[in-house]
């Protein structure tokens, strides 16, 4: 009853455009048609298919000096708008399958990481001269492993899923691993612009979390 009772709410309402910063993010919406909460709905995701044989891999590691706990705590709570936000990345807005509700960059309460939540970002490259609207959506948060999965949206450049896990160091601190397989089509996108672009979006990502644990502003 629940679920239908929000379902039938976000019919009537409107995505508030003037809400979201970013051009290109706003031009993503209206070039799929996305005015309401529910048409997002029609959104799928791209993700990795383990019997392709044609995927690229991309790995990085992040060290913490704080306890598995909190840098998973840390991961679920931070807000989308902290965590994407950096020089080449910014949080324009994201919908969440579940109960079809939208968190825009101005929210100050947030429920948390979850799977089924569509996130828009606008990506900013040569300084700001080529701005880029990328959607992801959220597929697994697992508390027992601590892993994360997130995939590209069908209508992104590329396709694949990007893996989160977190392991106990053994001087006390964490581990962070992110692995990417992801594919496009374009020999020159996937080897010669991916890696490096890729590489800077996620160091600020995983940067931000860590800068939260590092000012204790999380929990």
């Amino acid at each position: 009853m629940q679920n239908k009772a929000n379902l039938h709410t976000a019919k009537l309402l409107q995505i508030e455009m003037d809400r979201i910063r970013y051009p290109k993010v706003r031009k993503f919406l209206a070039d799929y048609q996305l005015s309401k909460p529910q048409d997002f709905a029609k959104l799928n995701a791209m993700c990795y298919d383990p019997e392709g044989l044609d995927y690229h891999s991309h790995l990085k590691t992040y060290t913490f000096q704080h306890p598995i706990n909190k840098v998973w705590n840390a991961y679920k709570t931070i807000r989308p708008d902290q965590v994407w936000r950096g020089a080449m990345v910014r949080f324009g807005m994201q919908y969440a399958r579940h109960d079809h509700s939208i968190t825009y960059a101005d929210d100050s309460r947030y429920e948390g990481l979850q799977a089924g939540q569509l996130i828009i970002l606008n990506l900013r490259l040569l300084n700001g001269i080529i701005n880029l609207a990328v959607g992801h959506e959220v597929m697994h948060v697992c508390d027992e492993t601590k892993a994360i999965r997130i995939s590209y949206l069908e209508n992104s450049a590329s396709q694949g899923s990007q893996f989160i896990t977190l392991a106990s160091a053994a001087d006390g601190g964490t581990q962070v691993t992110h692995k990417t397989l992801y594919k496009s089509g374009s020999w020159f996108r996937d080897r010669v612009l991916y890696p490096g672009l890729h590489t800077k979006a996620i160091g600020e990502f995983h940067g931000n979390v860590r800068k939260m644990l590092e000012d204790n502003v999380l929990a």
